[in-house]
């Protein structure tokens, strides 16, 4: 019997450390995603229109 709750203690750490290392995974490939992205648009920026807003130019 105590070698059943033993074995199920360890199958919930593996589970565990496998949770913690698939979300440390797409942190990391998240942040490195957002890094690569903010340098192909440069530091110019964006501008967002607001619907409904014309512009005349004259």
């Amino acid at each position: 019997m105590e070698r059943t709750v033993e074995k199920m203690k360890d199958g919930r750490k593996k589970v565990w450390i496998c949770l913690l290392t698939v979300v440390l995974a797409a942190v990391v490939i998240g942040i490195l995603y957002n890094l690569s992205f903010s340098r192909q648009q440069g530091s110019e920026g964006f501008l967002i229109k607001a619907p409904g807003v014309e512009q005349n130019v004259g």
